[in-house]
């Protein structure tokens, strides 16, 4: 699924292909065994250590670096370039010819070789020097707190829409959160109003472009820019990100002018450097099930998240203590209409994309994966989701590539909020206190995501609380908070006062309803309740959860 990208960067580029070098064949090799060791000091920044150690994440043989031994001996007097190394797929990527690679396959080590794609020639080492642009500012501080609707501009709705409002208004805006973002591009990042404040705190880090092989990232198309934005722009009354203080790790791993299985491995790459250098999380919009050599592609019955390339790399990323997210799509309307991959992984949080209604888009590609697990897992707004251009303004957009980022800054901010808390324990809480967290669908999965409540659900366990209470109720629907799977016996009454002396009671409804392990839901709109312009209503609940009675009074439900 390639991003949408800038026409004029890609048409150039692909000129450039085409008259100043001549395309190489990628191949993918992997080996048998390891038969190496491991150092974390040597294999791992002090930050990915101290992240396992947080986990209680112990440490296997994905993280054993590839047997140089076989590199050596595969490069040796032949004409094959080296790419790059994956460990955990104990592979290398290498260029060459299909004669040459043919007597590769007479190595006992090698388990695999598989045509991965066409590339320009290129050749890497071991070194990957992440640069961080800085800029001195007069003043370069970076706050949500306090920030009024005005404040947000455009990107106020698409915020709120998902309760990261109310996540900066307690104070957390991504701070000390490592993001990785994987695209296909950052052009003019560096230039953008959007982003000067991130560079005067040291908050964009130029990772890894692993298409080309080097840390020029914003020289190639501009999906990336518009995806960063999402996340970390900070240009007051005009556009606030999800989580403008978190810190941005850029990794260029698409190519836009083409479709290979060769991008997957270029995001498996990035995932394990991202690994290495301590990040909390990677969001990914980017996505893949056909390509230019359709023999490649997969069908459906392989998206059944451990079947790709990139489904590995996607599912130990998670493993190794990293929240990962990641597009469902753009296909919801085309022939395909599926999600793609990584977005099959269950352990990924797949963001599909809704309008400011909270409408499904049409284009949002739809689940399940090929084995029934619940996919998209959320949905954020990517229905004329607003987004950086490259020349200084901001534009509507759509794509499941604009609601991934919005999400993943909200998440970000969670992950700040709560920094013990396993990832995958933060997503199961996300989708559970999703818009329809007890009743997913192919289309929205759990519903649109509300991270303010999944904030106050992972506020009350770490408080270690375990009464159930009233969380929230308006005119739309009750929640309430369970610290376990339970069903719920509810009843609604009316009450009105006439003259303030004769007093009214009347039952509304009553009924059951099941939690879901983090709240429990009473919809409001599905009661068929009435609400009137001569009276504000008043609404007594009742309920039952294990011999522990719920019972609020003058719940006041059409207030408006």
């Amino acid at each position: 699924m390639k991003p949408i990208g800038n026409l004029f960067w890609a048409i150039c580029t692909l000129l450039s292909l085409q008259t100043t070098a001549q395309t190489k064949n990628a191949f993918y090799i992997q080996f048998n065994s390891k038969g190496t060791q491991f150092r974390a000091s040597e294999n791992l920044s002090q930050a990915a250590i101290d992240r396992r150690m947080k986990y209680a994440i112990s440490y296997d043989s994905t993280d054993y670096p590839v047997n140089q031994d076989y590199i050596s001996t595969i490069l040796k007097d032949t004409n094959i370039s080296f790419r790059y190394s994956l460990k955990w797929h104990n592979a290398i990527v290498v260029e060459s010819d299909l004669e040459t690679l043919e007597q590769v396959r007479t190595h006992s080590f090698v388990k695999k070789v598989a045509f991965v794609g066409k590339t320009l020639p290129k050749q890497t080492s071991n070194e990957i020097p992440f640069t961080t642009p800085t800029l001195k500012l007069k003043e370069s501080e970076i706050t949500t707190l306090n920030l009024t609707p005005e404040n947000y501009g455009v990107a106020y709705d698409q915020n709120k829409q998902i309760g990261v409002i109310e996540l900066h208004q307690n104070g957390f805006d991504g701070n000390n959160v490592k993001v990785a973002v994987f695209d296909a591009g950052f052009f003019n990042i560096h230039k953008l109003p959007s982003f000067i404040k991130q560079q005067g705190n040291g908050l964009l880090t130029y990772a890894y472009d692993v298409v080309d092989l080097d840390v020029t990232m914003n020289d190639k198309d501009n999906h990336g820019t518009a995806v960063s934005s999402c996340i970390a722009a900070y240009d007051i009354n005009k556009y606030v990100g999800s989580a403008p203080n978190a810190s941005l790790f850029l990794f260029r791993t698409e190519n836009a002018i083409s479709e290979y299985p060769l991008e997957e491995l270029n995001w498996c790459k990035a995932a394990e450097l991202a690994d290495s250098a301590g990040m909390d999380l990677i969001t990914s919009s980017l996505g893949y099930n056909q390509y230019d050599d359709a023999s490649l592609s997969y069908t459906w019955n392989d998206l059944n998240g451990r079947t790709s390339y990139v489904s590995l790399a996607a599912k130990l990323a998670v493993d190794k203590g990293i929240f990962v997210l990641n597009s469902a799509g753009n296909e919801g309307d085309k022939k395909w209409r599926k999600i793609g991959t990584p977005a099959d992984v269950p352990a990924v949080l797949t963001i599909g994309a809704v309008d400011v209604k909270d409408r499904i888009g049409s284009f949002s590609s739809q689940g399940y994966n090929a084995e029934g697990k619940v996919k998209p897992d959320v949905c954020a707004l990517g229905v004329k989701a607003s987004v950086a251009s490259t020349y200084g303004s901001y534009y509507q957009g759509y794509g499941t590539s604009y609601a991934t980022p919005i999400a993943a800054g909200g998440v970000a901010c969670l992950l700040q909020a709560f920094p013990n808390v396993r990832p995958k324990q933060v997503a199961q809480i996300i989708r559970e206190t999703a818009s329809q967290g007890s009743t997913p669908d192919s289309l929205m999965g759990y519903g649109i995501a509300r991270l303010n409540l999944a904030y106050e659900v992972l506020k009350q366990r770490e408080l270690e609380n375990t009464t159930p209470y009233l969380m929230r109720t308006d005119k739309n629907e009750i929640v309430i908070f369970t610290s376990q799977n339970a069903t719920i016996d509810y009843e609604l009454f009316s009450k009105r006062s006439f003259l303030w002396i004769f007093k009214r009671k009347a039952q509304l409804a009553s009924g059951q309803f099941q939690t879901n392990g983090a709240i429990g839901i009473i919809n409001i709109s599905e009661l068929n309740i009435k609400c009137s312009k001569k009276y504000t209503l008043k609404v007594e609940l009742s309920g039952n959860v294990e011999n522990l009675t719920l019972k609020y009074n003058d719940l006041s439900l059409c207030s408006d």
